[in-house]
């Protein structure tokens, strides 16, 4: 009998082994994938702001350099410095939080500081896909044909620009509820209630399912249709420039501006789409989902936040004012004044 028992507990203590030794191979993936996500998180997240701060700032202080010494900006260049402006939000407010978040700081907000972070992150990256559509707009009005109602927006539209802006923020602030109420620091014990989402840095926690999926649809059909706007903006204003190509006087002269506003347009139109589609493609997974993981969340936020560092790099690359001024600011060398408004992405009257 003796004899019979000995194989079988031979056999079962192999079994126990085994399985400890498997469970502990497990959580050792587990915490290597861990250690990759975080490692590429914080890669990630301090490129951003590594290009994305000194960029930002670089196209501000050149636009208020061009401000003392040409006088009041062009339109086109008064709607760019408020994307910067906004690009430098959105960096402040996530890029810099979520690169030490992954450096390994944690708990270091309160719930005060998660919805001023969190209210701040989603208005500047609401404002900036809105000033990036009012741009396309400010130049497919620009280069439309004189006729008698393009001839009046042409009017009315330089003028009202900054009303517009005012009016985005407004509207943007409104749409904007959730992250006043929703933010919260993150919960010490690390327990994520249902319909949370984990930014890791904070959670925006919403009451119950229909608000989670309304707000994220809000937010959804406000991005689409700011995307398409600026597409449509985009898509016109390369017709009337295939139209009237070798219509040079109809253009007044100003057919290579037009080419290259219409390029540099083009470079942040496109760019924007594609950033928007990666970050919708995950943002329609987490409305699906009651508890989001954190590398979804963190793919999310990041395409979400690329805009804003790649934007200025082609503003700089397009604008041949600003390359001019950025080469004399970074030579530490003056450069003569030029004639004003020699800039690609430019105001062009048809």
């Amino acid at each position: 009998m003796l004899k019979l028992k000995m194989p079988l507990i031979v056999g079962v203590s192999f079994y126990i082994k085994f399985y400890i030794s498997l469970a502990c191979t497990s959580s050792r993936l587990r915490d290597m994938q861990t250690d990759v996500r975080v490692l590429l998180k914080a890669t990630g997240f301090i490129c951003l702001v590594v290009v994305g701060l000194p960029a930002n700032l670089s196209v501000l202080l050149l636009f208020c350099r061009l401000r003392l010494s040409h006088g009041p900006l062009q339109p086109n260049n008064f709607i760019l410095t408020h994307l910067a402006i906004v690009n430098l939000t959105v960096l402040l407010c996530r890029g810099i939080p979520q690169t030490l978040v992954a450096l390994g700081l944690k708990h270091f907000l309160e719930d005060y500081g998660c919805k001023v972070l969190i209210f701040g992150y989603r208005n500047g990256r609401a404002m900036s896909i809105c000033v990036t559509a009012l741009l396309g707009c400010y130049q497919s009005v620009s280069i439309a044909p004189t006729t008698l109602p393009w001839n009046a927006l042409k009017r009315w539209l330089p003028t009202h620009l900054p009303r517009t802006i005012i009016f985005l923020y407004i509207l943007n602030i409104s749409i904007c509820y959730a992250a006043i109420t929703g933010p919260q620091a993150m919960p010490s014990n690390g327990s994520i209630p249902e319909y949370t989402l984990n930014l890791e840095i904070c959670i925006v926690v919403f009451p119950g399912s229909e608000a989670y999926v309304i707000n994220g649809l809000m937010y959804t059909f406000r991005d689409v249709f700011f995307v398409a706007t600026m597409v449509i903006a985009a898509a016109y204003m390369l017709l009337v420039l295939y139209r009237h190509r070798q219509q040079v006087r109809e253009l007044q002269g100003a057919s290579k501006a037009s080419a290259g506003a219409s390029k540099a347009v083009l470079l942040l139109v496109c760019s924007y789409v594609v950033l928007f589609s990666l970050e919708n493609v995950l943002w329609g997974y987490t409305l699906s989902v009651s508890q989001v993981l954190p590398t979804i969340s963190d793919a999310r936020v990041f395409f979400a936040s690329c805009y804003s560092a790649l934007s200025p790099i082609l503003i700089i690359a397009t604008n041949r004012r600003l390359a001019k001024n950025f080469q004399c600011f970074t030579c530490a060398k003056t450069e003569a004044p030029s004639t004003p408004g020699g800039s690609d992405i430019s105001h062009v009257t048809a």
